[in-house]
């Protein structure tokens, strides 16, 4: 695949406009059509702000991507008791049936699995519940969400826990997953496919852009600090332990090593990459990973830079 095209940082009020306010000459977001220029459009799913951007009309109209999306979200929830995904992790320790898309999913989850070493895991559902995040964020006031670190252990790697068979996954009895992050970069890439040739979209940070853009050059991509890159024909993603935090030091990126938050060097991590999943994985396995992950990432296909934040004093 060819490498994203990069152009200089662009100031970060230049990246595509959220959803509010509209200009009349953007056309009704009800049927996606622009009068003059790129179309926008912004709402909110998957308990984040999604926003997409083309330069004209839409393939498909952005209504019914939203609504697309709130299918997704609906069947991979793990807050949803009748979610498709909660049926999965229900049914650990047999062969249960899962739709096309949620094997995909899985595929893409074991195959991150294995490319980052084990630092992508999303069996550490069970970690995750133990140390807290067991309802939708953010907590309701006066929610207690305490830890329990008995239940706080060691990850076995996803090769282990999941299995994949035609239309049947079976997971290890005892053992739950949670594919929602991996999978939102994942979808960025299908939202902008569903746009058309030239778009782009995040879903809740995590973006995908294909195409020139409106000035030629790409799609403006706001980072994390108010800087930002013009990118075509690649991904954007950024993972990092400061914004879903609770309690004592907890957090939401659990290090599959230890079963419990990740204590890294690297507190936030934003990685371009030629598709928005490797971008979600790179993100995470160096967020978890530390520094340590950044020579073995360096020259890996597919990821093609990044921007850390690292912690002043590191507690090894």
């Amino acid at each position: 695949m060819t490498p994203p095209t990069l152009r200089k940082p662009v100031p970060a009020d230049s990246r595509p406009p959220r959803a509010a306010p509209r200009d009349p000459r953007d056309g009704d977001p009800r049927d996606g059509g622009p009068r003059d220029g790129v179309a926008r459009y912004g709402c909110t799913v998957f308990g984040c702000e999604v926003t997409l951007a083309c330069n004209g009309r839409p393939g498909v109209p952005f209504p019914a991507v939203e609504e697309r999306l709130r299918e997704l979200d609906r069947r991979f929830s793990r807050f949803r008791t009748d979610s498709e995904l909660s049926r999965l992790n229900s049914e650990a320790g047999r062969w249960s049936a899962v739709s096309e898309e949620m094997h995909r999913v899985l595929r893409v989850a074991l195959n991150a699995a294995v490319v980052s070493d084990g630092l992508v895991n999303i069996a550490v559902l069970p970690s995750l519940l133990a140390s807290g995040y067991a309802s939708s964020w953010p907590p309701a006031d006066g929610e207690d969400w305490g830890e329990q670190p008995s239940r706080q252990r060691p990850v076995p790697p996803l090769t282990s826990v999941l299995e994949l068979r035609r239309g049947e996954a079976r997971l290890l009895p005892g053992h739950a997953v949670d594919a929602g992050a991996l999978a939102k970069g994942l979808w960025a890439d299908d939202v902008v496919t569903w746009l058309g040739p030239d778009a782009a979209a995040s879903l809740g940070g995590d973006v995908s852009c294909r195409g020139p853009g409106p000035t030629g050059e790409g799609w403006p991509v706001s980072l994390p600090g108010g800087d930002g890159l013009v990118v075509r024909d690649g991904a954007v993603a950024t993972s990092g332990t400061a914004k879903r935090r609770w309690g004592d030091g907890q957090h939401h990126l659990i290090d599959p090593r230890t079963g419990r938050p990740s204590r890294s060097d690297i507190t936030q991590a934003t990685v371009i990459a030629s598709t928005g999943a490797c971008a979600e994985w790179a993100s995470t396995a160096l967020v978890i990973g530390g520094s340590d992950v950044v020579p073995w990432l360096t020259g890996r296909p597919g990821v093609c830079g990044w921007w850390l934040s690292r912690t002043e004093e590191h507690d090894d």
